[in-house]
């Protein structure tokens, strides 16, 4: 099997396949393709932002820039690292410790954006990236307790957010590795929910008028991203401020439709 599924005759887990399996879809509006895992602006490397003109772009893009795009678009999507651009599938080899720094990096990320992103806005995944011929077993194995967000409860100290310098639980890797264990490779899954109105933990998030618009985010730079198709436009404040007023306009005339066809059909009923 090429393609991110597992065989039902296996087992019923959500997973990758290793030996350079691609993705059932491209990058388009919803999706997104990161081979690491910066997720700020700060954990970028510098020699990945160095450019020997000023026509060069930086070889490396934070994961918060997709991230904030799928925020201001109000429909979602997922960035899946791990993955290159081509959407070929090598996964990111994480122990126990690394994903606590994953989601603890993610998590104060999305506290620095203005305004903030409640957690139940976003999720992590860390799924396994398998063997092809792998068994029923050894995939139950690999797969155990990886598949939702799990954080340690203990951690042997504070890991070290905005920097591109190894953490304590890098050099913990490397220890594991001269003691000949291989961690699991995996594919980070972060998740951006569509914007919901409805759902009472968002009301004091949104406009505070009948047409419920969903709010836009600066990104830890005070930048703000807007997502088009496989791609990301950077706004300035008065353009997110003409898109809004297009946006309340069209709501507004949605719901003034509504509106009227509930009023004819009450009065044909009478």
């Amino acid at each position: 099997m090429t393609e991110n599924q597992v065989s039902p005759t296996k087992a019923k887990v959500h997973l990758y396949y290793k030996n350079g399996s691609i993705m059932p879809f491209e990058e388009d509006a919803y999706h997104e393709f990161k081979g690491h895992r910066d997720i700020s602006v700060e954990d970028l490397p510098p020699w990945t932002q160095e450019r020997r003109t000023s026509s060069d772009r930086a070889s490396r893009r934070a994961v918060s820039r997709a991230l904030n795009g799928f925020l201001n678009t109000g429909r979602g999507g997922t960035c899946y690292l791990g993955v290159t651009d081509k959407g070929v599938v090598h996964g990111l080899k994480l122990t126990g410790y690394q994903k606590d720094h994953v989601v603890g990096d993610l998590d104060d990320l999305m506290n620095r954006y203005n305004p903030p992103v409640k957690r139940h806005r976003y999720k992590v995944r860390f799924v396994p990236v398998v063997d092809q011929d792998a068994t029923e077993a050894e995939i139950l194995q690999q797969s155990q307790n990886d598949g939702d967000l799990s954080v340690l409860e203990e951690r042997q100290r504070p890991h070290q957010f905005r920097s591109h310098k190894y953490c304590w639980c890098d050099k913990d890797l490397r220890a594991q590795y001269n003691c000949g264990i291989i961690p699991t490779d995996y594919v980070i899954e972060i998740s951006i929910k569509p914007w919901d109105s409805l759902d009472p933990r968002n009301h004091d998030d949104g406009c505070g008028s009948f047409s419920c618009l969903h709010p836009y985010h600066e990104d830890e730079e005070g930048h703000l991203y807007f997502r088009r198709q496989a791609s990301l436009a950077r706004y300035t404040m008065t353009e997110m401020a003409m898109l809004t007023k297009q946006e309340a306009r069209e709501r507004c005339e949605e719901t003034i439709k509504r509106l009227r066809e509930e009023i004819s059909a009450l009065k044909l009923a009478h």
